[in-house]
């Protein structure tokens, strides 16, 4: 068995077609197919099945798959520790985020390339079920995501920041007079809000049900929280976003940010791994990364804003990676 022929393997499994597979692996169609099959002849099992295209994964090809798939993340990680070892880290960080993260990401990401000039950053916007089958199928090494989602409780996890939620409202408009204003009567006023299909949109939606009001989008953006900010600076309406969105001066001139207050919501956002051991490398420097952002006061410098420092740290209380992060 090669380690080529397995690579073959897990790029079939993500492109869903031999020739795009074999294009990924810049091999031809044939030789792919053909290194396919003595996989297949040196396990004494049927991967494919196949017809005149591709028809997907037999029960026993699932399995190999997934095997495949830890065997290359493993050799992957072997070649990160071996760069590190030689003072020349090289190699990809993959993160996957959701979309409120935004403006946090180029804090991490300055600080990774800062000390490891060798490394590229991938970062994926996801969401929560395609971040957890990403990580465990090792296509990432970290995600950036709320820390309180059930599914997500069997990962490693690393508190990083509090998510508070603000108002944002046009600063020309008699809403812009307020200091802080209620979800209630934040329910009456022209919003602009997320499709319902978004995590980030049945956050807001519990809050206006908490404060027992059903409020009527004007305009409803289908993924985009920068559309929603848009419509506040140029058509006059109003929205909900992060805190961190609104604490950045000039970013979107004609605004302010107003606090939501009764309900308060907060929501802590941390990194999430794998549990595998060894930690893979590059989620051990990612973890490391946010660990010295919090002790050192980057966080607070970066995300403290004029509604007194809406986002504050997270101090070390995390559930499940204490002794991992302490052998980190």
């Amino acid at each position: 068995m090669l380690f080529r022929q397995l690579q073959y393997i897990v790029a079939l499994s993500q492109e869903g077609h031999f020739g795009r597979a074999a294009e990924r692996c810049h091999v031809s169609q044939p030789s792919l197919s053909s290194a396919v099959k003595q996989l297949e002849y040196a396990l004494g099992v049927r991967i494919v099945m196949r017809g005149r295209r591709f028809l997907g994964f037999t029960p026993e090809g699932e399995r190999v798959v997934e095997w495949a798939k830890r065997v290359t993340a493993q050799r992957d990680a072997m070649m990160v520790e071996l760069s590190k070892m030689r003072n020349n880290l090289e190699g990809r960080i993959r993160i996957g985020a959701m979309p409120n993260s935004s403006p946090v990401l180029p804090l991490l990401s300055k600080a990774l390339i800062e000390r490891y000039p060798g490394i590229d950053v991938d970062i994926k916007f996801l969401g929560m079920e395609e971040m957890r089958l990403q990580l465990n199928n090792f296509a990432l090494d970290v995600g950036l995501t709320y820390m309180d989602d059930e599914s997500l409780s069997d990962l490693n996890s690393l508190p990083f920041y509090v998510e508070r939620l603000s108002l944002l409202v046009p600063e020309d408009s008699e809403w812009a007079e307020l200091d802080e204003i209620t979800w209630e009567n934040a329910a009456e006023l022209p919003l602009c809000l997320l499709d319902k299909s978004m995590h980030e949109r049945r956050i807001i939606d519990e809050a206006f049900a908490k404060a027992e009001r059903t409020p009527a989008a004007v305009v409803t953006t289908s993924d985009s929280i920068l559309n929603s900010m848009f419509h506040v600076m140029y058509a006059g309406l109003v929205t909900i976003v992060p805190s961190h969105f609104a604490h950045f001066p000039g970013r979107f001139p004609g605004t302010k940010a107003v606090r939501l207050v009764e309900p308060k919501i907060e929501r802590g956002v941390g990194l999430v791994w794998s549990p595998t051991e060894p930690t893979m490398p590059m989620a051990t420097i990612i973890v490391n990364i946010a660990k010295a952002l919090r002790t050192d006061g980057g966080m607070e410098k970066r995300l403290a804003g004029p509604l007194d420092s809406e986002l504050k740290v997270v101090m070390p209380n995390h559930h499940n990676a204490d002794e991992k992060l302490r052998a980190l």
